[in-house]
């Protein structure tokens, strides 16, 4: 991540990008309850026969595409603003150091290097010539004692702010690429299976998403509202109606057995979460019972005397 790539950055991009996935879930959870809760039922009362059955059980799999749908939009939308958020964390430092730079007569170049202007110290007779530093991030404690010593020796009093802002400019740039190196693999790995199969596989997957959003979103899920300690079921619903969308889905992406444990939340609220709290352990079950050797074939005696099955 460099300069220019940093200030060119609009997390809205991404925050816009965050809500079209909400909506597109929100979509996807209305075409579930659809199915299940009118289409699904009317048929069972309307129509017999095998066709019906058959009919009934291809909409459970299109039920199912819809709830992963609405499951994986969720997380994206979630990731999309976490990695949004971590982003204009750095760019607002950057933007911040660049502007105490040009309020001080120094100017900020394309690189991330900071040029500063001829000088004089008080009591010096020479006016000392101007110069360009560059900054470093993160730097050690004796890098740090040799820069202030530097500082102090040099005869340019512009020299010392320079180095400073350099170095904020520095650490902004080093967040920023932290922050790409972590998000990007994240995202990478949100995609599907392209079939019409949702599989316990796909679900183990979303899961392992949702650990590895949760853990790079670390800094997003933080500055989140957090729900009453203790908090009546009262306490709880105004927590909740008081969160904005963004909020209500990235908890329910993030904390889902949280929310669905919280008494006073909506009831829809609550069954989602428990919907997707559910799919990922019943996943996690079957994978590992799919793990078990079979039971070995029982043999007999023949009446030859050998054995076989």
């Amino acid at each position: 991540m460099d300069l220019a790539t940093l200030k060119a950055f609009k997390p809205s991009e991404y925050e816009e990008a965050a809500d079209g996935y909400r909506t597109t879930g929100d979509m996807a959870s209305e075409a579930k309850d659809a199915i299940d809760n009118r289409i699904s039922v009317e048929l069972r009362n309307q129509l017999e026969g095998e066709a019906a059955k058959a009919a009934v059980e291809e909409l459970k799999s299109l039920s199912k595409n819809f709830h992963y749908t609405q499951t994986e939009c969720g997380l994206v939308s979630t990731a999309l603003n976490g990695f949004a958020f971590d982003i204009a964390v750095a760019k607002r430092k950057l933007e911040a150091a660049m502007e105490d730079a040009r309020a001080d007569g120094c100017t900020v170049n394309a690189n991330g290097s900071v040029s500063y202007p001829a000088g004089r110290k008080p009591g010096d007779e020479k006016t000392a010539d101007g110069g360009t530093v560059t900054g470093s991030a993160g730097g050690s404690a004796t890098s740090d004692a040799l820069e202030r010593q530097a500082v102090n020796i040099h005869p340019n009093p512009y020299y010392g702010r320079a180095m400073a802002y350099a170095n904020r400019i520095a650490d902004a740039l080093e967040e920023a690429t932290d922050a790409d190196t972590k998000w990007a693999p994240k995202l990478r790995a949100l995609k599907a299976d392209d079939d019409l199969t949702v599989s316990h596989r796909d679900w183990a997957d979303a899961q392992s998403d949702t650990g590895g959003v949760r853990e790079a979103g670390k800094a997003y899920a933080d500055s989140l509202p957090e729900p009453p300690k203790d908090g009546s079921p009262r306490n709880n619903a105004a927590w909740w109606k008081g969160l904005s969308a963004e909020e209500q889905s990235a908890h329910l992406a993030l904390n889902a057995a949280s929310i669905g444990a919280l008494d006073g939340l909506p009831a829809v609220t609550r069954d989602e979460a428990n919907r997707m709290v559910l799919a990922h352990s019943r996943a996690h079950v079957e994978l590992e019972l799919a793990k078990i050797p079979a039971e070995p074939t029982r043999y007999s005696p023949n009446n030859n005397g050998t054995y076989g099955p």
